[in-house]
């Protein structure tokens, strides 16, 4: 009955296993440079940039005159009576009349209060703000990646601590077996030995379920089949270290991108001041224009006429009331100057503290880490007894069972603060900056 059960759960994860097709192990570094060359959201991040980029332009900004040319040609045929006032009648049938116009214009605002040159630096400032935008994006992504790539570690790590705990199981049932087959055995330890067995398979085949789910998540970010099983060329959690709590805010302050888009928000809060405040002055456009006439009529008092020349001209507005909306609109701009301030100040004591609390949480887990890896030795060294002991009927499968899933948590306590200790290295890094030169 034992090896039947072996063998089901055997076949099982096997078949699990052969589900997906396996890929070329990823190094980190390996499996970053796939993402952001294949990631959908990067492309289109970096697509939003471009765009930014490209309204940066005098001409959007509105400095550049605006220059046309138009033209055109008409025919018609004419039935016409006139009666001229010395009494003679002029009639026409089918009378053609042509006409032929061009014109070449130039309207170019010169002055408008200043509007365009805070434009132009309105402009300059969202394009750094995309800028910026991009690399928060590939920040917050290369840090995703990262700690996906530590789960798919840890992960396996705890399957192997599981398998291992289910192989204990295994060696329990196949002695309470053993016993009920010579005549020693009680049915009771048995069928409990049997539900333990059975716990560590949902187990194993439960973490083996979060493994699958983290390899999706990895398969989409890299852009491809999300079937396919992901292994890592690392197979232990790695540990970068931190530097001292004072220089981490420091770097967050001067390379946290939150913070720098905060900043260049508020500069372009404070240009569109400039902007409102540009219509307390007049406006002058200058006009050139060059036109181009030529009609022909078979009945009239001229059969022909032809104008052609140049013009020029200057225009001047100046809004003297619209019922205060420009001094609405001013006030309204520097309320939002002051709001973009508040969200600068917020954002960056939002940072201080998020650090600050990750930090001390990091700190908490070194010295848990420790504890921990003290107490996995001292478990290995409980089960190494318990399982001569319980061979020999010395203790009870309870006991037995208590030291199982002892030495079971120990070891994934361990795995799981390397692990904590490794994505909280990952995210303080984001905030303070760093991301992009320790992975990038």
């Amino acid at each position: 009955m034992w090896k039947m059960k072996q063998t089901n759960l055997l076949l099982l994860l096997v078949f699990m296993c052969l589900l997906s097709s396996a890929q070329e192990p990823y190094s980190l570094r390996q499996m970053i440079d796939k993402v952001l060359s294949e990631n959908y959201q990067v492309k289109m991040v970096r697509i939003n940039e471009q765009m930014d980029a490209n309204n940066n332009t005098l001409g959007n900004a509105g400095m550049l005159p605006v220059i046309s040319l138009q033209g055109g040609q008409n025919i018609g045929f004419y039935n016409t009576t006139q009666k001229l006032s010395s009494g003679d009648v002029r009639e026409a049938s089918n009378a053609k009349n042509t006409s032929l116009s061009g014109l070449a214009s130039l309207e170019w605002m010169v002055f408008d209060g200043f509007r365009m040159f805070a434009m132009k630096d309105q402009l300059e400032l969202l394009e750094k703000i995309g800028t910026v935008n991009t690399r928060f994006y590939m920040e917050q992504t290369i840090a995703d990646v990262a700690m996906l790539y530590q789960q798919l570690i840890a992960s396996r790590q705890l399957l192997k601590n599981e398998q291992a705990g289910l192989r204990v199981s295994g060696f329990r049932l196949k002695i309470e077996e053993r016993k009920l087959t010579v005549g020693s055995g009680d049915a009771l330890q048995y069928n409990q030995a049997l539900v333990d067995f059975n716990v560590d398979s949902l187990t194993v085949l439960n973490r083996l379920s979060m493994i699958k789910s983290l390899e999706v998540q990895t398969n989409f970010m890299m852009n491809v089949e999300p079937a396919l099983s992901v292994t890592t060329a690392d197979s232990v959690i790695t540990s970068s270290g931190l530097q001292a709590l004072d220089s981490l805010i420091t770097m967050a302050e001067w390379a946290n991108s939150e913070i720098e888009q905060s900043t260049l928000r508020e500069m372009v809060a404070e240009t569109n001041v400039r902007v409102q405040q540009a219509s307390f002055y007049p406006t002058v456009d200058l006009t050139g224009q060059y036109t181009y006439t030529y009609t022909t009529s078979k009945i009239g008092y001229a059969t022909s006429n032809k104008n052609y020349g140049p013009l020029v001209g200057v225009t001047v507005r100046f809004n003297l009331f619209n019922g205060g909306n420009v001094k609405r609109s001013v006030k309204n701009a520097d309320l939002a100057v002051q709001h973009a301030g508040i969200e600068k100040v917020n954002t960056l004591a939002l940072i201080r503290s998020s650090i600050t609390d990750q930090y001390f949480q990091w700190q908490s887990l070194q010295q848990q880490l420790k504890l921990a890896r003290e107490n996995r030795a001292a478990a290995m060294k409980s089960m190494q007894v318990a399982e001569l002991q319980y061979e020999k009927g010395l203790i009870d499968g309870y006991s037995f069972r208590l030291t199982q899933v002892s030495v079971l948590r120990a070891a994934n306590q361990v795995i799981q603060t390397e692990l904590a200790i490794s994505l909280l290295e990952i995210a303080l890094q984001r905030q303070s900056g760093e991301v992009l030169k320790i992975y990038g």
